[in-house]
């Protein structure tokens, strides 16, 4: 076990796979009897301090876009609220402006596997300090990050097994708590090692060796082990450590819940309910989430499959912590479902709000009740008219700030929906994740007398995986900023990079994507769903249209590259199948001729400046065709075979190169030879171009590299790469970048980064 102290000041959003040095040393913490101790030997920090450098970060703007299993209030300080995702960290809303902020922007490359957050625990004594236990797949070594500053700086324990934030059962939980009375304590109840104690606020961590399940359930081949921790309040005076505690076990035999009494010390198996779906199958449901409430209930929801998929049967059932009484409470018998959120408000123990899961013939329902789970309410409801059953939606759903949830005409209230909590300061709110967002209620109280009204709550929320992107060039005023394309949600057209856009592109997913350089509104996309095709837009991705025909032998492509000639009239295209070589089109796909000269699945690449003129690449060397890719000469070699190539978007015959081990270097295609540009640039993984700067003659350059005595980030040159200025901090590093990078031809100073998780990372030059 090693402990590890980091010192970063989280940013609203930023960037690069920038390393984080130094390497964390054992530590312990005093343990109570029945734990494993470790012993403290050294304590190592990074250094990581905010740096002016003369940019500000933020996000292309597309609000959400993946999944949020859960949302955490403090029940202390009104308006503290957390979120986590799967794949893009942590977020923290801002009360002031209402906006979610990442508060893990600061783990970069090295720690990737951090961004994805198993648990969040927000302390109610406290409310200044947070945890987070982190780590996206249980293949690698998770850690418990805690903070004493709402997020802004964090320390961070490192666990010698993993975390499955990103794993089957990512709705449990939460599995990392606070104890209500001693603050000191947290318990971590884990997928793989058991139940884990902290006594010194999550600065070390021991195993909690009396208790003895670790869960033998695995779901997808994904152990899912211990699902929740919950405290019964009352059970103790404050200042004490609480007593009565209640672990969730994900099991195939024996109790699925276990209970202490004495603060930890022993545990006892609770007796597991019997629901009405258990008659149906002999395997029994597991328990996905538990709460207690200040009469001394614990409320549980359970499912056959912990999901998010799947959940197949499902039950809601409270336990009478003091008598040992199951009581089913199940909202809803009609239909077949799982149940997996769960919350009951901290002020009034009989209001409970619950969400079914994996209700797909249907939609997924919320539902709440006001006394015990006796009586529920969903925000849909059927009724019987005639004989006949009628659903009925009851609530108003605004999206006007997130218009692309419409999806093609199929808006619902949600989907995955594991995560739901009440607002302790407002019963009139709720919060849920789904699996593209998070909603709010404004009118939850008044459920059985008119509409709920759902808006969306996921403004900052950036968690999209970012395969390709192009920013075009300004032909004219009404240039978009950006066409990308995404997981999940497909892609997008920004006219403004910074308001979210109405509609994707469409339902599936692409592999590239490009613009004409001369005419923006030409668009073209290579995809690798179903057999592979490409797509191409005239409109400027208004509306989409596929090739009616792909070359011979591609038939069954899978994705690839496709480009386009600088007038937009020719398609180039190297698919994805091993063995077949690239092919070009002068009628959007109606007919294909095959590209000579150059080897099968080559990079390629087209002139921006000259439509006649097209490149490729393929180890290490270099190919020209003047006719549109229907022939190419080879130009030169190149000492290495592994690197990317982008054409100068307003010089003919520039081609720049980005070699990951070494620096930059460009193909002047002319002379035929590749230039090297002597600069203290040690390694450069994506190389992207923009607008130039005031009194400069040539784009401005941007890398995602190192560069002597500066470390990891993102690097501007404004002289053709002969001298580098880094434009982020190591506080700003956003996880698992891609190798991505562009500046925007229309915005000097503006540049884009893909992630695989915080969306399209956006820098500007501070006004």
């Amino acid at each position: 076990m090693k402990i590890k102290k980091l010192i970063a000041l989280s940013c609203s959003a930023v960037i690069a796979a920038a390393s984080m040095a130094g390497c964390g040393d054992k530590s312990s913490s005093s343990s109570s009897a029945d734990s494993k101790s470790s012993k403290t030997e050294k304590t190592e920090y990074y250094n990581a301090q905010p740096v002016d450098t003369g940019w500000e970060w933020s996000n292309v703007e597309i609000v959400g876009g993946g999944f949020v299993p859960n949302i955490i209030y403090n029940p202390t300080e009104e308006g503290l609220a957390y979120c986590r995702t799967d794949i893009g960290g942590a977020y923290k809303l801002n009360k002031e402006t209402g906006r979610w902020e990442c508060i893990t922007d600061f783990i970069g490359g090295d720690n990737w596997n951090y961004m994805g957050i198993e648990s969040i625990a927000t302390d109610p004594v406290e409310p200044n300090r947070v945890y987070l236990a982190a780590g996206t797949y249980t293949n690698a070594n998770g850690a418990i990050l805690y903070s004493d500053d709402y997020g802004k700086n964090w320390g961070i324990f490192e666990l010698p097994f993993g975390c499955g934030g990103n794993e089957v059962g990512r709705g449990c939980g939460e599995r990392l708590q606070v104890d209500p009375n001693d603050n000191s304590i947290l318990y971590f109840s884990t997928r793989t090692d058991g139940l884990w104690r902290s006594e010194d606020y999550g600065r070390s961590w021991a195993k909690v060796e009396s208790f003895e399940p670790t869960g033998g359930y695995s779901e997808d081949k994904f152990r899912i082990g211990l699902t929740f921790v919950a405290f019964d309040k009352q059970s103790s005076e404050k200042g004490k450590p609480t007593n009565t505690i209640i672990v969730g076990c994900a099991d195939t035999k024996g109790d699925y819940l276990y209970r202490s009494d004495d603060a930890g010390k022993t545990w006892t198996g609770i007796p597991n309910p019997t629901a009405e779906e258990t008659k149906k199958d002999t395997q029994r449901l597991k328990p996905c989430q538990g709460e207690i409430s200040s009469d001394g209930w614990l409320y549980t929801t359970w499912s056959y499959k912990v999901g998010p998929n799947g959940a197949g049967q499902g039950a809601v059932q409270k336990y009478n912590l003091k008598t040992g009484e199951w009581v089913e409470i199940t909202p809803e018998r009609v239909y077949t479902c799982g149940y997996n959120g769960i919350s009951v408000d901290p002020n009034d123990p009989n209001t409970i709000v619950c969400t079914t899961l994996c209700l797909w013939a249907i939609v997924d329902n919320v539902f709440v009740s006001h006394d015990g789970g006796q009586t529920w309410s969903g925000i849909w409801y059927d009724e019987i008219v005639d004989g006949e059953r009628n659903h009925v939606n009851n609530y108003n759903l605004d999206i006007s700030s997130c218009q692309w949830l419409d999806w093609q005409g199929q808006l619902k209230p949600g989907w995955w929906m594991t995560g739901v909590a009440i607002n302790p300061f407002n019963q009139d709110e709720i919060m849920y994740g789904t699996g593209a967002t998070i909603f709010r209620t404004t009118n939850l109280s008044k459920i059985d007398s008119e509409p709920v009204n759902i808006e969306v709550a996921a403004m900052g929320v950036e968690e999209t995986a970012i395969f390709d992107f192009v920013s075009p060039n300004p032909v004219d005023e009404n240039a978009p900023d950006l066409y990308s394309i995404m997981g999940d949600i497909y892609g997008f057209k920004h006219q403004d990079a910074t308001v979210c856009p109405k509609e994707h592109f469409g339902d599936f997913r692409s592999t590239s994507i490009d613009c004409a350089s001369q005419d923006y509104n030409i668009v073209v996309r290579a995809t690798d769903e179903g057999k592979g095709s490409v797509y191409y837009s005239t409109d400027a991705a208004d509306t989409w249209e596929q090739v009616p025909t792909l070359p011979e032998g591609v038939e069954s492509a899978a994705g690839g590259t496709a480009k386009l000639s600088a007038d937009g009239k020719t398609i180039f295209y190297q698919c994805g199948t091993m063995g077949i070589g690239a092919y070009v089109s002068d009628d959007f796909g109606q007919t294909w001729e095959p590209c000579d000269g150059i080897p099968a699945n080559a990079m390629i690449e087209t002139d921006k400046v000259n439509p006649e003129k097209f490149y490729a690449a393929y180890d290490g060397k270099f190919y020209m065709s003047t006719d549109r890719g229907r022939t190419f000469t080879m130009l030169t070699s190149f000492l290495l075979s592994n690197f990317t190539m982008t054409a100068c978007p307003d010089t003919e015959g520039e081609v720049w190169i980005s070699v990951g081990g070494g620096g930059v270097y460009y193909l002047d295609a002319d002379k035929g030879e590749v230039v090297t540009i002597p600069s203290d640039l040690k390694s450069c993984d994506a190389l992207g171009l923009g607008k130039a700067a005031e009194g400069q003659d040539h784009m401005a350059l941007y890398v995602l590299g190192e560069v002597e005595g500066q470390g990891y980030g993102v690097y501007q040159s404004v002289d053709t790469g002969k001298t580098w200025k880094r434009i982020n901090d190591d506080t700003q590093k956003w996880g698992n970048v891609n190798k991505r990078i562009s500046g925007d031809p229309k915005h000097y100073g503006r540049v884009y980064i893909s992630t695989n998780g915080r969306g399209i990372i956006m820098g500007n030059v501070k006004e």
